[in-house]
């Protein structure tokens, strides 16, 4: 199996994308787990996850884009026509969901991750494009020359809506530091090229853990001081024998 390297000299704007995202997704399992790349466009990532230890499905509405993810992935996952709006599967069928953004709609992106929210057990992973990145405002002083690689958010609106629709732990990184023009070349910082703080890149990746409640462990009874050796459960109204004294 192909191994990804860390090493950032000389890396394309795609392989720090790409390193970002694998960084952003080391903590999840993945033995044995099912993966749901939304977007998957044409496969510039699902060849990453899959090697990563995913058991992967994608979904790409558009059939250009689709055939080209098929290509690239062969028999390795399913590439199947769906909508980021609504996706053909039951609540809960994944492990994890990695969603590209498509759309600069805000209502558009709130629905798409609201589908992801829906069929992931474990945790959602979005990607998209930072308009308050400094790359972004030169893009924009420039008078837009060039086009945009694709719709772009601002960090913390992507953040809030996460937070506001998911009930887990967030965490961001982003990639793609400084003017478009330099994307390509190394960092002159050399390691942080490819990981750095939310607001500073132009591509940006906020993980949202979901994972089930955790169980509280009562606290341990109290003797003289001492803890018991094995504590027995408190009852949440006291305990039994004040119940048989009322």
């Amino acid at each position: 199996m192909k191994r990804w390297h860390w090493k950032t000299k000389g890396l394309s704007a795609l392989s720090k994308q790409q390193n970002l995202l694998q960084h952003s997704l080391a903590v999840w399992p993945r033995r044995g787990k099912t993966l749901l790349e939304v977007n998957c466009g044409q496969g510039m990532f699902s060849p990453l996850l899959w090697e990563c230890g995913f058991d992967l499905t994608a979904t790409e509405l558009r059939p250009e884009l689709r055939a080209r993810a098929a290509a690239a992935m062969g028999c390795r996952a399913e590439i199947a026509a769906a909508a980021d709006d609504h996706l053909p599967f039951d609540d809960s069928s994944f492990d994890g969901v990695v969603l590209h953004l498509s759309s600069s709609d805000r209502e558009k992106v709130k629905i798409a991750v609201r589908e992801a929210l829906r069929v992931s057990s474990g945790g959602l992973a979005v990607t998209f494009w930072n308009s308050a990145s400094l790359a972004y405002l030169l893009h924009c002083l420039q008078g837009r020359k060039k086009t945009w690689p694709g719709p772009a958010h601002q960090w913390w609106s992507i953040w809030r809506l996460l937070k506001d629709m998911g009930d887990g732990k967030a965490c961001g990184m982003s990639t793609l530091a400084g003017p478009r023009s330099a994307w390509n070349r190394s960092c002159p910082l050399g390691g942080c090229v490819h990981k750095l703080p939310l607001p500073l890149g132009a591509w940006c990746v906020i993980r949202l853990d979901l994972g089930p409640a955790r169980p509280v462990t009562p606290m341990p009874l109290k003797i003289k001081g001492q803890r018991l050796r094995r504590p027995e459960p408190v009852l949440e109204y006291g305990s039994k024998n004040s119940l048989n004294s009322q």
